[in-house]
């Protein structure tokens, strides 16, 4: 859908007409869409009307209005990662898109060995793990890791020694590796969690040298991309809740984690900034696709606590401004505000909330 598609908002010169009677003072309602208001002919839009309005009634409520506007961006996977060889060998195995690895299990096999082990963690691994390492915050990752595995290193800290030394052995052994007690740089992945593969790189039974790439990763996490003209940055905010039209049919619900920062332009388009958006509740879970096109409905104004009507309670007065009508057929000047799924924020003297107004049939 184009960006700018407003929904839930009525076109102030297409207002929905109810069918009534004449009344003292002149006032008139046919059942019509009115084009540029000019409807209502009346000195005074709050006399009584000869009889009692026909059609349906609701009652004027206090509530929140917010006003959305739809915008296009592509469904996807946070954390987007490329998994490279970590030696030379023959790839034997290498798991198919889609495909979840979790902590400790291996993301790829070479030489018919698991060849790398995902670990979580936010560092990345950029040395060999080896007894006599000096201190350092990656090794306190690893022992946390290999806690969570159910290993004991001793004390999880930044220090290597002896108990460290025993769960990386038997990490080992239970992997079918020689018992070393050594991790060899690339034999460890850290990632922030569960990882899933998006896209193989290379094919079972490829030669691979060290650093050719694999397969493109991603976490589980579904979020969507939106790019977003670069002049409309002040409607997002990150912590703002969003919903989305998914690709299947259904909505989620979402929250703008990211506002990018940077603008960027294709050739002949206007910069736009990334908003990244994180599903959340049951519609997240709800579909596998990747890289779906989806529309995101962004609060773009809201109103809290305002009377509101529902938009066909509105009537046209001739010249302009428009009226709602109550039960006992008494018309009420109103001002309206902000229009949003099918409500329309409105002001007026002798206007209160419970108040009933007629509809449009």
């Amino acid at each position: 859908m184009p960006e700018g598609e407003r929904h839930g908002r009525a076109d102030r010169g297409e207002v929905a007409v109810r069918r009534a009677r004449v009344a003292a003072g002149g006032v008139v309602a046919a059942g019509a869409l009115v084009a540029g208001g000019m409807l209502l002919a009346s000195p005074d839009p709050a006399a009584p009307a000869a009889a009692a309005p026909v059609g349906a009634t609701a009652a004027v409520e206090q509530r929140d209005l917010v006003d959305r506007e739809r915008i296009g961006g592509t469904l996807g996977y946070d954390d987007q990662g490329v998994v490279d060889a970590a030696r030379a060998g023959v790839l034997t195995r290498l798991p198919d898109p889609g495909a979840v690895i979790t902590r400790g299990h291996s993301l790829y096999d070479l030489g018919d060995k698991p060849a790398a082990f995902l670990l979580y963690g936010s560092l990345p691994a950029w040395r060999r793990f080896a007894p006599g390492m000096s201190d350092g915050a990656d090794v306190r990752q690893l022992e946390r890791n290999l806690r969570a595995l159910g290993y004991d290193p001793g004390t999880v800290d930044e220090d290597w020694d002896a108990d460290t030394t025993a769960a990386v052995e038997d990490f080992q052994a239970d992997r079918g590796l020689d018992r070393t007690g050594t991790l060899e740089l690339g034999q460890i992945v850290f990632r922030s969690g569960a990882t899933r593969i998006a896209e193989a790189k290379a094919a079972v039974g490829d030669a691979m040298s060290r650093g050719r790439p694999l397969a493109s990763v991603s976490s589980t996490r579904r979020v969507i991309t939106v790019k977003l003209d670069a002049r409309r940055q002040r409607i997002v905010h990150v912590g703002d809740r969003v919903t989305v039209d998914m690709p299947e049919g259904g909505t989620a619900r979402g929250r703008i984690s990211d506002v990018g920062a940077v603008a960027t332009a294709a050739r002949d388009a206007d910069p736009t900034i990334d908003v990244t958006v994180e599903l959340r509740g049951k519609g997240a879970r709800g579909t596998r696709l990747d890289q779906a096109p989806v529309d995101v409905s962004f609060a773009v104004d809201r109103r809290r606590g305002v009377l509101a009507v529902p938009v066909k309670a509105l009537v046209a007065r001739q010249g302009e401004g428009y009226a709602v009508e109550t039960a006992n057929g008494r018309f009420i000047a109103v001002e309206p505000g902000l229009y949003a799924d099918d409500w329309v924020e409105v002001s007026g003297s002798g206007l209160r909330e419970g108040m009933r107004v007629v509809t449009a049939q």
